[in-house]
């Protein structure tokens, strides 16, 4: 089963619609095998000319200082652990409709929802963050200049001028 969800509702609704989802699939005797979510606060299209391909619909910080941590999920029974600062990385392409540009990754530690979603026999959990194809590369560009850096920099000396 793959549910898109959440779209700006993280977390909420998309914690609801999972319950909900995971109560009716024990009521048929059934048992989750794979649980993956993803959301994404996207703007539309025609908003998206920026670099970053976003606009920010919460504190611009928290955004920013996101692509900073660190991620652990379940995949085909395995820990992925994604290290602080590599998290933009990790970013994979997420095909769900034909015109959408999209990509994803991990969000925080998925891992925790195994216990808290009473999907104890899921092999692969992961809840995720969607955003326009783009988004990744632009901000891994930003951290690797050190700009999300939350110390002083020293730019006495350089110019901005070509």
């Amino acid at each position: 089963i793959m549910m898109l969800n959440e779209v700006g509702l993280d977390p909420g609704i998309d914690h609801m619609l999972a319950m909900n989802l995971f109560d009716e699939i024990r009521q048929n005797n059934g048992t989750v095998e794979s649980f993956e979510s993803f959301c994404g606060g996207l703007p539309a299209p025609q908003f998206t000319n920026n670099p970053l391909r976003y606009k920010f619909t919460w504190f611009p910080r928290g955004v920013l200082m996101n692509a900073l941590s660190e991620a652990k999920y379940l995949k085909e029974g395995k820990i992925v652990n994604v290290e602080s600062g590599t998290l933009m990385q990790v970013a994979e392409p997420f095909e769900v409709m034909p015109g959408f540009n999209l990509e994803c990754y991990p969000n925080r530690d998925s891992t925790i929802y195994k216990e808290a979603y009473g999907i104890g026999s899921a092999h692969t959990i992961l809840r995720g963050t969607l955003r326009y194809k783009g988004f990744s590369m632009a901000m891994d560009t930003l951290i690797k200049l050190g700009l999300f850096k939350s110390y002083k920099m020293n730019l006495s000396g350089y110019s901005w001028e070509i």
